[in-house]
């Protein structure tokens, strides 16, 4: 059976859990509990985490990398094993309990970090805070996860990407995995907050007191946005967070699984018409990544993407004239003329305005072809299953709704 088989009844179940307090045992004999609780320690820049599982014999093994930069003081009962490499947990039946120590403070450059904690408040990943892992368990055994913050004294209040349970607890649910994992951007301090439900998506801004991070405006911006991003692709979560904050955060975007972080400096719209917001956003959503192979990388298929729809959804929610979405695709072919190959390497700058002309092109093609019935929005949500996409993929998506080759990706930029 699929994961997304295994997995379907689990949040009936996990309701079933809070709402009448019945031992999991009662509701799915192949669910187990666990517990990722984190207290952050602003003094020593990072958090003490502790993870609970009642296995029930269900899962027997874990296994992360040892990040020695990262992880320190690592306990468990049951069996732990620490080499160099990795850390082995074979887990009791019941009781079972890891913990380490994880630093938050993540340098992305000179004096800017991606991941910060001070005194007021703290800006990270889950990703960073809880390892990857492999596991072992019995076949069709899944995980019906929490995630509990301890928070310090003066504190008021954390968000996440995930629904929220109580006032620190959320419910960790990824149909994708077994073993659930808390993923995304989270914040915790002193914080303000803004919030509303758009499209069926609970859309959360948050940023620390007193910090330039305009959340009123961000809302604002994706109440017509978002709507137009969920009628692109059909796929929405059903959380958003967009958290900012100043210096010394990382001075750009930078989006994760149901979440996203935006410098309070950067611009809803840059003066070239494009979005770095609705850029992660579409990231974040559409999930897809390009291939590389060792005479290819087609990141720019991504990268083209997401910048793309980075101006042409707020043409769609009339935040532009026609004119001017024609001046911004005119202006960034006027950057990216000097490009002749877009499969060289990483894509970025000239190589990422190129691509989106390309795109622009394909789109073209494909509402003439198809009398409108088509556009790049259905190739998009061809990726989106397939997410990690190559050339090929793309050439076969664009192909299969119009029945021929398409001459926009017949260019030269892509030999």
């Amino acid at each position: 059976m699929s994961v997304m088989g295994v997995k379907m009844g689990r949040i009936v179940c996990f309701l079933s859990v809070l709402c009448c307090c019945m031992p999991v045992v009662a509701m799915d004999k192949l669910a187990y509990t666990t517990d990722f609780v984190v207290a952050l320690d602003p003094e020593r820049k990072g958090a003490q985490v502790t993870i609970n599982v009642e296995s029930r014999g269900l899962l027997k093994e874990m296994v992360f990398r040892n990040n020695k930069s990262a992880y320190s003081n690592i306990r468990a009962n049951g069996k732990l094993v620490i080499t160099d490499k990795e850390v082995s947990w074979q887990l009791p039946e019941s009781g079972a309990k890891l913990s380490f120590f994880v630093k938050i403070n993540r340098a992305k450059g000179e004096g800017k970090y991606d991941a910060y904690i001070n005194q007021d408040w703290a800006i990270f990943r889950g990703d960073n805070i809880i390892p990857p892992v492999r596991t072992t368990e019995v076949d069709g055994a899944y995980s019906i996860a929490t995630l509990e913050f301890m928070l310090p004294k003066g504190w008021k209040s954390v968000e996440t990407g995930w629904p929220r349970a109580s006032a620190t607890t959320f419910t960790i649910d990824n149909p994708e995995r077994l073993f659930d994992r808390p993923t995304g951007w989270m914040i915790a301090g002193r914080l303000g907050s803004r919030q509303a439900k758009v499209k069926g998506t609970q859309i959360v801004v948050s940023g620390p007191v007193g910090e330039s991070f305009r959340r009123m405006d961000v809302l604002t911006f994706l109440n017509f946005a978002w709507r137009e991003m969920h009628d692109a692709f059909d796929k929405a979560p059903p959380k958003l967070l967009v958290v900012g904050a100043n210096d010394p955060m990382w001075r750009g975007g930078l989006s994760a699984p149901n979440s996203l972080f935006l410098h309070a400096d950067r611009p809803m719209v840059s003066e070239n018409g494009t979005s770095p917001i609705i850029h992660e956003l579409t990231h974040m959503v559409t999930r897809i990544s390009g291939f590389e192979s060792p005479t290819a990388n087609d990141d720019w298929i991504a990268e083209g993407i997401a910048e793309f729809y980075s101006f042409e959804l707020l043409y769609r929610a009339k935040g532009m004239t026609k004119a001017r979405r024609a001046r911004i695709i005119k202006g960034l072919a006027d950057w990216g003329e000097d490009v002749k190959h877009l499969r060289k390497g990483p894509s970025a700058g000239k190589i990422t305005a190129r691509a989106v002309v390309l795109l622009d092109e394909l789109d073209q093609e494909l509402r003439t072809l198809s009398k409108n019935k088509h556009s790049l929005d259905s190739v998009v949500r061809i990726l989106i299953k397939k997410r990690k996409v190559s050339l090929e993929d793309l050439q076969k998506a664009a192909e299969s709704l119009v029945g021929k080759p398409l001459k926009a990706l017949d260019s030269p930029l892509l030999k």
